[in-house]
């Protein structure tokens, strides 16, 4: 007959520390399921937090997890043997989280968010084991010896699971190696003037070099043109490149483009009034929405096919914010505003263009000239240039209109002063400006700090067209002030100085 183990009966202490470490551990546990769910369903960045998170969460609990071990095996009712086991087999399954953790950053895949068992199940059981080791002292030592050890043989089969597990995403990592090899030589086999239609399947891989590669060896066919109207007739061009191209956006590539968007949209539209989740056409809607981008900002109207594109995504459930953004292809003020400002060659420039489309190119010692001349006859130069002062996201163009400013012929209107002016001000406001008691600073390195030479020079020219600049003069004579005296320093301080008495 088996004795009742009251004489092991542990302390209100044990019992209370083993409660409140099964609480914060539950908690943890809670946490750390909701990161992991999560794994792998971000940009690379975010991904990289979450698992940077997730191994956090996991050590801390686990070590949590250990000391309730050790507490219920030090002051429970666990036979030995069975206090060994868990000792080695919570330690132990710590690891295969991790490892299934692993598995579960990359949950699109086989076995897709199966792993999540292993996190879900171990933590409780571990906690159940504990407290009935130290709650189960008036049981029965047989019972008690039952109980623990099935509760040690489920933690054991739910870290054994870790194996088929990984055996199938070991299979799924194998044919993907062997497509990826595949992919290699097959693409390392096409002629340089193989036909577009055979360069857009090797578009579809997740590795941005190799599909770089494609798209430049695309941009060099001479005949891509046609090749791609005849793709667009067929219905087999994969129209999230059509602006990768290098393509000209002529008016019949522009009715067959409209026409392939209007039939690929046909299909997706849900006959029936249950909704279906937005995920299964999201690919689509984005490959619509770049080639209506570039359709559009090349001056080909799609407002017909972005109309029926939104009307089709908002019946899906849960749309994304790419919905909106069919009716923002609408506003007018697209419509041609890529080959306006940014388009693909300089030879698609004109005298619509914008200041902007003509600083793209300025930098191009082949182009330079050309560029700059073009620039001077835009009628609407100096209000391009205040458009350009005053977007905050376009730094590239500001730069480079402060750099060729004097060379522009410019009007020097009010707007135009103001926004120079205040530009102005806040760079000088950012140079360092050595004290008296510092060691003396040589004026080259002054030129340096302000990144190229055109402040100061297109601060005269503000001032000599009519430009209020008082006291953007004297902040100007203020800092060359405080660098050491050399000719080219004599020389701008004495014009900095004339202007600024001339006020």
């Amino acid at each position: 007959m088996n004795i009742p183990l009251a004489a092991t009966k542990p302390s209100v202490a044990a019992v209370a520390a083993a409660i409140i470490l099964s609480v914060v551990i539950l908690l943890l546990w809670g946490l750390q399921l909701v990161t992991l769910a999560g794994l792998g369903r971000s940009d690379a960045a975010g991904n990289g937090l979450a698992q940077a998170y997730a191994a956090i969460l996991m050590v801390v609990l686990w070590l949590l997890l250990m000391v309730l071990t050790i507490l219920a095996g030090v002051n429970g009712a666990a036979p030995r043997a069975a206090t060994i086991a868990a000792l080695v087999i919570v330690p132990a399954s710590g690891l295969v989280t991790s490892a299934a953790a692993g598995l579960l950053s990359r949950p699109s895949i086989s076995p897709f968010l199966w792993p999540i068992v292993i996190p879900a199940l171990v933590p409780p059981l571990i906690v159940a084991w504990c407290l009935f080791a130290l709650l189960g002292a008036r049981l029965y030592a047989g019972t008690i010896k039952v109980v623990a050890g099935v509760l040690l043989a489920a933690m054991v089969a739910v870290c054994v699971s870790i194996w088929p597990l990984s055996q199938m995403r070991n299979g799924v990592d194998d044919q993907e190696a062997a497509r990826l090899q595949k992919y290699d030589a097959d693409l390392a086999r096409m002629a340089a003037d193989a036909p577009l239609w055979d360069w857009t399947p090797f578009l579809d891989t997740r590795d941005g070099t190799k599909q770089q590669r494609v798209i430049e060896s695309i941009r060099k066919l001479d005949r891509r043109q046609a090749q791609a109207e005849a793709m667009l007739d067929r219905g087999d061009f994969p129209l999230r490149y059509l602006g990768f191209f290098n393509l000209d956006p002529t008016a019949a590539l522009c009715a067959k483009a409209r026409a392939l968007l209007g039939k690929r949209v046909e299909p997706l539209v849900l006959n029936n009034a249950k909704p279906q989740p937005y995920a299964v056409i999201s690919d689509q809607v984005s490959g619509a929405l770049a080639a209506m981008g570039w359709l559009v900002g090349y001056g080909c109207s799609c407002d017909a096919e972005s109309k029926a594109w939104e009307a089709m995504a908002k019946a899906y459930a849960d749309p994304s914010y790419d919905v909106h953004r069919f009716a923002e292809l609408r506003d007018p003020k697209q419509l041609g505003r890529i080959l306006r400002e940014r388009p693909e060659r300089f030879a698609m420039l004109n005298a619509q263009s914008h200041l902007r489309g003509w600083l793209k190119f300025i930098d191009d010692p082949g182009l330079q000239a050309q560029a700059l001349a073009g620039a001077r006859q835009t009628g609407s130069r100096t209000a391009d240039a205040v458009e350009i002062l005053r977007d905050k996201y376009d730094e590239e163009s500001r730069w480079k209109l402060q750099r060729f400013l004097v060379r522009l012929d410019l009007e020097a209107t009010q707007p135009l002063c103001a926004s120079l002016l205040s530009e102005l001000h806040a760079q000088f406001a950012k140079i360092y400006r050595p004290a008296p008691a510092d060691e003396p600073r040589p004026y080259s390195e002054l030129l340096q700090r302000l990144g190229t030479s055109e402040q100061l020079p297109n601060l005269i020219w503000l001032a000599r067209h009519g430009c209020a600049a008082g006291a953007e003069l004297d902040d100007a004579i203020a800092l060359v002030n405080a660098y050491r005296d050399s000719a080219d320093r004599a020389k701008m301080l004495a014009t900095l100085t004339a202007l600024r008495s001339a006020r």
